[in-house]
């Protein structure tokens, strides 16, 4: 008769838990940090086809010194939208800031004048104003949404896309992983 063993773990955990660890210590976060942050579920997930994102501001602490951020629905990064190829999506924007912003759709098929460029495919969202973003979903794949003003994008405005294929994917999978890599600094940019 064959005894357990006392140290079992499954082959994809053990993979899992060395790109964990290799990504992590190339962050340059240490063991107890990386243990730590395991426990995050990131961003969360709005699904559908419309969508209220209100841009403003908050203090966060990703350093270790408090520094302000740039939020989508009060959040670093902005939450992941999940879309379906072939529906029409409706975002509407409301700024909160004190300063004219954007959102730009990275990599999207979409009408100009809904790209989110200020001064080239319309105006900008001003301070309290909400600006409605409607446009029918061409494509599939993972992309990811971004501030075209200022600086808002390097202090938090960021999030990402998930466009589901109009026919489903063959092979059923257990489930999706949204990673978002992005450069933080405590330094004004």
């Amino acid at each position: 008769m064959k005894t357990a063993d006392p140290f079992s773990l499954p082959r994809r955990r053990f993979v899992q838990g060395l790109a964990l660890g290799a990504t992590g210590l190339g962050l340059g976060l240490s063991p107890g940090q990386l243990l730590a942050r395991q426990g995050h579920t990131g961003a969360p997930t709005l699904s559908g086809d419309t969508f209220h994102l209100t841009l403003g501001g908050a203090d966060v602490n990703i350093t270790g010194k408090t520094r302000p951020a740039t939020t989508i629905n009060g959040i670093v990064p902005g939450p992941t939208l999940r879309w379906r190829e072939g529906d029409t999506v409706t975002l509407k924007v409301t700024n909160m800031l004190p300063e004219t912003s954007s959102i730009h759709w990275h990599g999207l098929l979409l009408p100009f004048e809904m790209d989110g460029v200020p001064g080239l495919s319309f105006d900008g969202i001003k301070p309290g104003e909400t600006f409605t973003y409607r446009f029918p979903v061409k494509q599939s794949g993972t992309y990811w949404y971004h501030s075209h003003s200022g600086f808002q994008e390097q202090t938090g405005l960021y999030g990402s896309i998930i466009i589901d294929p109009k026919t489903p994917e063959p092979h059923a999978v257990d489930r999706d992983q949204v990673i978002v890599l992005s450069d933080w600094s405590d330094e004004d940019p």
